[in-house]
């Protein structure tokens, strides 16, 4: 019976096998890149329930893709400059790494009603999408969300929290919640040129540590901040505002750059009431801005540069560091300036000192010359031989041979002919009775011998 039974589970396992190879038998690859250039594509690709890599549409692709039946895409669906698709439709896609789409002139109906997670999402150059049908729970983070030139005219399907948000030049957009409690370090949002916009509300927002940059949406005039008490992040707002409110603000540790063409005297004056403030904040009020201004980045946002300003209060003590030193580049290359001074005289100094030190080495090891004298007679330098050190010479013992020094002195050889004084020592050697003992044979006396001088010598 075991054996049976075991049978049966091997043969249904088996059989639930070729099942889903018979569904998958015509399916798109498992992995890589798959594009769409045919409806037919569009078909064999709806097969699948999971697709593995990259999903594009090529620039001639069909004008309605329908992608039902697949619920995942390892990778991402990538849709650009296809000038003919004006339907698109995922409606059981839950899971995609990034959704691009971009210059698509004439999509008008889009839906992904079942995407709950995805890191990407990047629409750009939309210009006939009014509405769409997104999103449905989503269960991971959002990195980015990037919706630019399009005729969007909600917004209110993006869920939170959201790291990067940039909503830009969507003409008809007119309303925007943010039901953020913070807008955390990592996060920035980015609100500008949407010409319709009339309302962002932050309702539960209590500190911005991140980026906010709300910008020249030309029919914005109010904004209100009702529970914002901390600013450690960057926050700029510039636009033709008659009203802006922090009534709970307390704190900025980062940075606040508020102006407008309005009259937002009211929050400036209230800026500077307060003493808790010690980031940098400033704050302008009827601002009247040059149409050929150019456009200046001041942080991670762009903002226009005011040309001038009937009520401009900023922060004292950023105010008095701004107006009495230099700028930071200016401080920079002074900086660097006198540094590379310093480095320079150092390295000249160790070189002298090191210089000095060696010639004075070479003078210490020079040997001092001895072997020129000068004569005491005259002065000139006469070559001496050096004096040999003193030794005590003693006589030799027996038959041992002593090593003795010569004399100092070069000895002389006489002249050829023998001279008075030789022939006399000679005659009185030999006893020839020349001259008479003791008495010297003067000049006038001397003679010499015919006879041939014979030399004797002692006996040993």
């Amino acid at each position: 019976m075991t054996r049976c039974f075991a049978t049966f589970v091997t043969f249904t396992f088996l059989l639930i096998q070729c099942l889903i190879v018979v569904v998958n038998a015509d399916c798109a690859p498992a992995s890589g890149s798959f594009t769409i250039r045919t409806s037919a594509d569009v078909a064999t690709l709806a097969k699948c329930t999971l697709f593995t890599g990259n999903i594009v549409v090529a620039a001639d692709g069909p004008a309605i893709i329908d992608l039902d039946g697949i619920t995942a895409i390892d990778g991402n669906l990538d849709i650009e400059n296809v000038a003919n698709l004006f339907s698109l439709s995922a409606g059981s896609l839950a899971r995609v790494q990034s959704l691009t789409l971009m210059n698509l002139p004439k999509l008008s109906n889009l839906t992904f009603a079942a995407l709950s997670n995805f890191s990407s999402l990047q629409w750009n150059n939309l210009p006939a999408l009014e509405f769409s049908s997104m999103l449905g729970r989503v269960n991971s983070e959002i990195q980015e969300i990037e919706i630019a030139n399009t005729s969007l005219k909600t917004l209110s399907w993006i869920v939170w929290p959201v790291g990067t948000l940039n909503i830009t030049r969507n003409p008809k957009l007119k309303t925007f919640d943010i039901p953020y409690a913070s807008i955390n370090t990592a996060s920035s949002l980015i609100f500008t040129d949407n010409d319709a916009l009339e309302s962002i509300t932050f309702p539960d927002i209590t500190g911005i540590y991140g980026g906010l940059q709300i910008a020249d949406n030309a029919n914005l005039s109010s904004l209100a901040f009702p529970n914002v008490e901390t600013i450690g992040g960057y926050v700029q707002l510039s636009g033709a505002f008659n009203n802006i409110s922090m009534p709970a603000m307390n704190t900025v540790n980062g940075a606040l750059n508020v102006e407008s063409t309005g009259d937002i005297t009211a929050l400036c004056n209230a800026l500077q009431a307060k003493n808790s403030l010690k980031g940098h904040y400033d704050c302008a009020a009827n601002v009247q801005k040059n149409s050929a201004s150019p456009t200046t980045t001041n942080g991670a946002f762009p903002s226009s540069a005011p040309t001038a300003s009937s009520t401009t209060i900023s922060s004292p003590t950023a105010s008095a560091e701004t107006n009495s030193s230099l700028s930071t580049g200016a401080r920079v290359g002074i900086a660097i300036g006198v540094t590379a001074l310093i480095i320079v005289l150092t390295v000249a100094v160790l070189f002298f000192y090191l210089g000095r030190r060696q010639r004075s080495k070479i003078q210490e090891i020079t040997p001092k010359s001895e072997t020129t004298e000068f004569d005491d007679s005259d002065g000139t330098a006469t070559p001496k031989e050096l004096e040999s050190p003193y030794t005590r010479l003693e006589l030799g013992t027996g038959n041992k041979a002593n090593t003795h020094e010569l004399p100092g002195y070069v000895p002389q050889e006489m002249e050829a002919g023998h001279g008075s004084s030789e022939l006399d020592l000679s005659a009185r050697v030999m006893g020839l009775g020349l001259g008479t003992p003791g008495t010297p044979v003067s000049p006038a006396e001397s003679w010499r011998s015919d006879r041939p001088l014979i030399r004797h010598e002692l006996p040993g």
